[in-house]
């Protein structure tokens, strides 16, 4: 299509946002045929915590995770899918119009997507148009199942840093000294070694959930670069197009579900990964708020380590530059805001 229509700046254009989201659908896919092994290591893990994670606040903890993240998949799903099928079924306003209100002639007929066979389109509209919707439903499909699952995973981690932090909480606030005849504290040694076991239990699961995120991270720390390139491309892309299609209300409701369906990806992705952070985090809040004077000096050390591990938090990243957050969703998107207000400049 860009070959045939080289010298047509709309088509151009058209091309190239059409290649950046066909490029988003391949990748994802590549991520999840190449990171395949990780990703079953991943779903093992997940299967295995619920037979180590077995305590009643361990089981009400990953049972609310999981709510979230089954009422997460129904509406994302439900949202992308509600979103394509506008986006196909806009473009068929005029086909509807001409059985509606007939005119002397056809009204134009335009494709969810753009493409060039070299045939006939009107002859051959209903095959092409099958064969465009068959792609989106593919593309859609890929991205649900991947984005899904991905925040899934990460909701999974989060449960898991939420029972470390609140078991932490409950072991440090326990109370294990008493006060002798004479007016000094004394360890209660029995009570004390109890306590110490549950700490080093509780350490040991802490170290389940941060290889759980190294493996979580490994799986999309390169993809995710490309992603956020290219929902930066497709949001200046879309932009210029826009500009083009401002007097067809038709093409700026299709191009305005394509934004809508590239922020919510990204905003997916870089939410999970901020509350990823921020769960993580308050495992140092809950480990610096406990009386540490209180402890036995084996205790100390053990609340040193945790310290000293969750003062830096674990976080998703983006090919180990940056990591997925919030504050990269709003870079993201200023980014591409930028260039398409550059070149609307540059078209003044």
């Amino acid at each position: 299509m860009l070959y045939d229509h080289r010298d047509d700046a709309q088509m151009v254009f058209e091309g190239c946002y059409q290649f950046v989201i066909s490029t988003a659908f391949i990748v994802r896919l590549w991520n999840e045929i190449w990171n395949r092994d990780k990703f079953r290591r991943l779903y093992e893990a997940m299967n295995d915590h619920w037979d180590i994670f077995t305590n009643e606040l361990e089981i009400r903890v990953l049972k609310n995770y999981s709510v979230i993240s089954r009422k997460f998949t129904i509406f994302y799903s439900t949202m992308m899918y509600l979103l394509s099928s506008m986006f196909v079924i806009i473009p068929l306003t005029p086909t509807f119009l001409d059985i509606v209100l007939p005119l002397n002639e056809s009204r134009p007929r335009i494709l969810a997507i753009d493409v060039e066979f070299r045939v006939d389109t009107d002859e051959y509209f209903v095959p092409i148009f099958c064969y465009t919707t068959a792609i989106i439903l593919v593309g859609i499909s890929i991205m649900v199942g991947a984005d899904t699952m991905h925040f899934t995973c990460t909701t999974h981690a989060c449960s898991l840093f939420s029972i470390i932090g609140e078991q932490i909480e409950q072991i440090t606030s326990t109370q294990h000294t008493r006060k002798c005849e004479c007016g000094s504290k004394e360890h209660d040694w029995s009570k004390e070694q109890v306590i110490y076991q549950k700490y080093v239990t509780c350490l040991k699961k802490y170290q389940l959930a941060l290889k759980f995120v190294d493996i979580l991270n490994s799986t999309h720390q390169t993809v995710a670069v490309f992603f956020l390139l290219l929902i930066g491309a497709t949001l200046s892309l879309i932009g210029v197009r826009i500009v083009y299609v401002l007097d067809q209300l038709e093409e700026m409701a299709r191009f305005t579900f394509i934004i809508m369906g590239a922020l919510l990806q990204l905003m997916i992705m870089c939410y999970s990964g901020q509350k990823l952070m921020d769960e993580s985090q308050n495992v140092f809040h809950r480990a610096y708020a406990a009386e540490w004077y209180l402890f036995s000096p084996r205790l100390k050390s053990l609340l040193i380590i945790t310290l000293y591990r969750s003062f830096v938090p674990c976080s998703l990243t983006a090919g180990k530059l940056f990591p997925l957050s919030m504050s990269t969703y709003a870079a993201v998107v200023r980014a591409g805001m930028s260039y398409f207000t550059a070149f609307l400049s540059f078209k003044d």
